[in-house]
């Protein structure tokens, strides 16, 4: 199961990263995207986090579908602020900047209380504005 990979993957004091790059980029070279709703669907921030974090890793066009982006725009409110983070990332690509509605996401997301979502919410803006 994709938990248990990426539990043992994260876990690891000895791996730099490259395990989790080649999870990646297994997806990037096909593996079902759908694997990972386990890992959104994870009570486990860390989970739900890398989760988030490997979509962000790929061409939109790989995730590009409602069930997963639902999710995405679902944890932009999320408690854990790397889930925030990632999930911004991920869903970045695929939001539609001349929809009110995605500007009212940014314009929250700028007020988030964590500094990290803050500066990506700032850069989005400062790219797209």
């Amino acid at each position: 199961m994709i938990e248990d990979e990426i539990l043992e993957i994260v876990r690891d004091q000895q791996d730099n990263g490259e395990r989790l790059n080649e999870i990646a980029d297994q997806f990037r070279g096909g593996r079902d995207v759908d694997d990972l709703i386990a890992l959104l669907d994870s009570t486990d921030a860390e989970l739900t986090a890398m989760g988030a974090w490997i979509l962000g890793e790929l061409r939109l066009d790989l995730y590009n579908f409602d069930h997963l982006i639902s999710r995405l725009r679902r944890f932009l409110k999320h408690e854990n602020p790397a889930v925030r983070f990632h999930a911004f990332g991920a869903l970045f690509p695929a939001l539609d900047w001349q929809d009110d509605a995605a500007r009212t996401l940014l314009a929250n997301l700028r007020k988030d209380p964590n500094e990290g979502v803050r500066r990506s919410a700032e850069a989005a803006a400062a790219r797209l504005f």
